[in-house]
């Protein structure tokens, strides 16, 4: 009497089983990587919008203290206090004199990014007192 050997490998049956096991646990975990792409460009609009921010910071800072003239709004485009030069973020800012004959300046600029990925519109602020 013979011994046959049997055939080795993978029957089609638990081929296609593993497939469909694998299929499912791809799309439970699909939205972990969704939440995770757009967490990313959340956090990388905050940072630009601060970098934006520091960057007309440090311009103003760098310009002379009579040429600082007061004025400016945080919430809309007032001539000569906002630059959109940057298609992704709106950056303005405000100068408020402190004292008459103005001997200090309080400067505030805000950059708001101008897409929305999570939650409210990703914005920076800062402050500072610039003196004569």
């Amino acid at each position: 009497m013979s011994m046959r050997k049997p055939d080795a490998g993978f029957t089609l049956i638990e081929v296609l089983v593993s497939i469909v096991l694998i299929g499912v646990a791809l799309l439970a975990v699909a939205p972990m990587f969704v939440y995770a792409i757009r967490s990313t460009a959340s956090s990388a609009d905050l940072g630009s919008a601060g970098a934006k921010a520091i960057e007309r910071m440090e311009q103003l800072r760098a310009a002379t203290f009579a040429s600082i003239a007061a004025g400016g709004s945080l919430t809309s485009n007032a001539t000569s206090f906002y630059d959109t030069s940057d298609p992704d973020f709106v950056v303005r800012w405000t100068v408020v004199n402190n004292a008459t004959p103005p001997t200090k300046k309080t400067i505030t600029v805000r950059a708001q990014a101008v897409r929305r990925v999570v939650g409210l519109r990703k914005e920076a602020q800062i402050t500072t007192v610039r003196a004569k």
